[in-house]
């Protein structure tokens, strides 16, 4: 079988987008890897390292770089990694700027709201070709190989969205990988690590260590709990299953020697689900003396730490943990987001990070269910002054379509934005909820949720984070 030329993308930080930081695309280098497997020719372009001097000139100079990476490497296949709602716009863009250059190259795109909305985008996103749902290891090779061989029985391709006779059709993703061992190491080959390197001076360092940049560490995938706000089991399935922790380690092992990282984000949905797992791998970080530090950026489910969980990270190089609180109101956290997390869990998980002086702890708090009153609120307003930690995230709830809180939503007409129709397109909507509000709760007004907002910055202030720069800059050419 003939290898086939593949270019995978990575879309620019959003120009309204709060956050610049950026890590390694995982997603990309992941699927790279099978291709490679497979025999086949992959090029990573990831446009978030390219210096953007002029803001005025976003698209310009964004779409001169695809023209010319397409045009040197003319790939069979172009494929989008969209990680979050926001891409989605520029990817659009950038899909119909290819296809109208380079009309032969089908272009296909994966992620979290591709995979959400892949009906709505082959509708009416022309320019789009396929859709690969949720995990995509596998759908990717099958679909590369049907290209190849020429059979184009997409129909066959489990977690593929494809057209036929000019209509969109789902196949739903029904198999995910059971042996996640089995997934060669991304492929940190094709890119060059120092594109990613940044000022992290004023980082929390305790260690003293060189940070340079965050690389994300992936050991498990899916989350089994079932939040109602959360839709991430429609990416990953229901089902949690994990690497071996001698795999995790022997991947940070080997990019600590060959690169010298000495930071890294463990960006797992459930990081400490299994506690087996998560103890398995501090004991393999401490007894191969890698002096590193890590972090928990996506958060860890309190309800999975106790003492025991909580020492071994700290001992094996934890230094910011993220606690996924969501509410102070047990009614809201427990019976309306499903937590299953009691009061007095978040108070002993709190307390026990303060036994350690070099951990920086972050809380996660969500407002603005549906069932939200004036007295849950005051509950969790409490409880943030009550837990003091280092930094608190207060998000309003964002209602994904697939998932229980938008259902309701739309059916009770709570809905801020009720143009579903074109939430595929999405725009500002998801880039960031901080200050947007989507559903109007039965018992409030959206100006109650700003007055609630406005009151929390006496407690903690959502800052930008320092701005993240590549050292990778790009030479325009005539």
């Amino acid at each position: 079988m003939d290898k086939m030329k593949i270019l995978l993308i990575n879309p620019p930080i959003p120009r309204s987008y709060y956050n610049n930081e950026f890590y390694i695309p995982s997603s990309l280098v992941y699927l790279a890897a099978v291709l490679q497997r497979n025999g086949d020719e992959v090029k990573i372009l990831d446009l978030r390292t390219f210096k953007l001097s002029n803001p005025d000139g976003y698209y310009d100079f964004y779409e001169r770089i695809l023209i010319d990476a397409v045009s040197n490497f003319m790939p069979e296949l172009i494929g989008f990694g969209c990680l979050y709602a926001g891409h989605f716009p520029d990817i659009l863009r950038f899909s119909i700027l290819l296809k109208k250059n380079f009309k032969e190259i089908p272009i296909a795109t994966g992620g979290i709201h591709p995979t959400i909305c892949a009906f709505d985008i082959l509708s009416n996103c022309p320019s789009i070709d396929w859709v690969v749902l949720g995990e995509g290891e596998k759908s990717i090779v099958q679909l590369v190989n049907t290209i190849k061989d020429k059979h184009y029985e997409f129909d066959k391709i489990d977690g593929l969205a494809f057209r036929k006779d000019g209509k969109a059709i789902v196949n739903p993703k029904a198999n995910y990988i059971e042996d996640i061992d089995s997934i060669p190491f991304p492929a940190y080959d094709l890119i060059n690590p120092k594109d990613y390197y940044v000022d992290t001076s004023n980082w929390h360092n305790p260690k003293n260590l060189p940070i340079n940049t965050s690389i994300p560490i992936i050991t498990s995938r899916s989350c089994p709990n079932r939040c109602t706000f959360c839709s991430m089991y429609m990416v990953m399935g229901s089902r949690w299953r994990s690497r071996s922790p001698q795999s995790v380690v022997d991947e940070i092992e080997y990019l600590y020697n060959k690169y010298g990282h000495r930071h890294f984000s463990f960006m797992d949905d459930n990081l400490t689900f299994k506690k087996a797992h998560i103890l398995g791998i501090c004991s393999q970080i401490i007894k191969r003396r890698l002096d590193i530090q890590f972090e928990t950026p996506n958060g860890i489910a309190l309800g999975t730490v106790d003492e025991e969980v909580m020492a071994a990270m700290v001992c094996a190089g934890m230094v910011r943990v993220a606690l996924a609180v969501e509410s102070g109101s047990d009614f809201i956290r427990n019976k309306i987001m499903r937590k299953n997390l009691a009061r007095d869990k978040i108070l002993e998980v709190v307390k026990l990070t303060k036994k350690y002086k070099q951990l920086n702890v972050a809380a996660f708090f969500i407002v603005g269910m549906p069932e939200e009153t004036s007295e849950t609120l005051a509950e969790t307003y409490n409880m943030i002054k009550e837990i003091d930690v280092d930094r608190v995230f207060l998000q309003n709830v964002v209602p994904y379509p697939g998932t229980k809180v938008f259902d309701q939503a739309l059916r009770d007409n709570l809905l801020v934005d009720t143009n579903v129709d074109k939430w595929y397109l999405t725009s500002d909507r998801y880039l960031t909820n901080y200050d947007a509000f989507f559903i109007k709760p039965y018992k409030l007004e959206l100006k109650d949720l700003r007055e609630f907002r406005e009151k929390c910055k006496k407690l903690t202030a959502v800052k930008k984070p320092p701005e993240r720069q590549s050292t990778h800059a790009y030479k325009q050419t005539e």
